[in-house]
């Protein structure tokens, strides 16, 4: 195993550039990809939850590497289209946080390296509301308060802010990793165990990887880990003077601004109407 390793998740038949591969990166495929993919690794190996990834998403990926790697000293999870990146106007390779990046801000004192926190016009509960059901949100919300009440003021304030950390992608220290995921899954396989899925529809079914990105943020924000939040980048999104100019506000924390104004006045404008009522 590598000092560093980051793993890019897929559910595709791909494979990464050696130039990828020289620098840290691993493949790992789950779903059907496990049967198509001959580099890196499958989730579908040794102690795994790979059978239920149309539920879990990336994290069948997650509890993989969480019981399969021991020897990394840094691990890590991507995607097969977002990777940390130097540089918010270019997909180019060449500005991909690679592990030599990772370990120089591990020897600074950093524990976790994250995504930026995304902001949003609507709260952490509003968004998940688009695409699950509040039943899922109070039965995780009891779930926590009776396996880990410390946690529960964080997550309060998480479901009610406009700002999380999405898509289940960061980099840590082998010991701060495995504990997140020790954490995590024993909170997601009591909400499955509670949960009946089984009218969902296919979006609906990805439960537990949306849950996932929320607790990632309530576990943040409770623990008192050094952490630094990196930019990230969609390959599929593509390159044009629309997402220059959207980078350039990100970069520069205006667009993030704009989305907590617009959210504090949502908010404002709501408790008006609830008095005029």
């Amino acid at each position: 195993m590598k000092e560093c390793n980051i793993y890019v998740v897929t559910h595709k038949t791909m494979e990464l550039s050696e130039k990828l591969t020289d620098a840290g990166f691993s493949l790992i495929s789950v779903g059907n990809a496990c049967e198509k993919n001959k580099q890196g690794f499958s989730d579908n190996v040794g102690d795994n939850i790979s059978y239920k990834n149309a539920n879990y998403c990336e994290l069948t990926a997650l509890y993989w590497i969480w019981k399969n790697d021991e020897e990394s000293k840094y691990k890590g999870l991507c995607h097969y289209r977002r990777f940390f990146s130097k540089g918010y106007f270019s997909h180019d390779i060449e500005n991909y946080m690679v592990d030599t990046d990772f370990i120089n801000e591990f020897n600074k004192g950093i524990d976790i390296i994250l995504p930026e926190k995304q902001y949003f016009i609507r709260s952490a509960e509003e968004n998940y509301l688009r695409c699950g059901y509040r039943k899922d949100l109070d039965i995780t919300r009891t779930v926590l308060f009776e396996k880990y009440p410390e946690y529960l003021n964080e997550y309060d304030n998480v479901m009610n802010g406009n700002k999380s950390y999405l898509t289940n992608m960061f980099v840590a220290k082998k010991e701060i990793f495995d504990e997140y995921c020790k954490w995590l899954f024993d909170i997601l396989f009591e909400v499955e165990r509670r949960t009946d899925i089984s009218d969902y529809s296919i979006q609906e079914a990805r439960i537990f990887g949306y849950i996932s990105e929320r607790l990632l943020t309530v576990w943040i924000w409770h623990n008192n880990y050094n952490y630094v939040e990196k930019h990230t980048i969609n390959t599929d999104t593509p390159v044009n003077l629309s997402y220059i100019i959207t980078q350039f506000f990100i970069k520069i924390k205006l667009y993030q601004f704009a989305k907590t104004i617009i959210w504090k006045m949502k908010q404002l404008i709501g408790v008006k109407n609830a008095k005029d009522s």
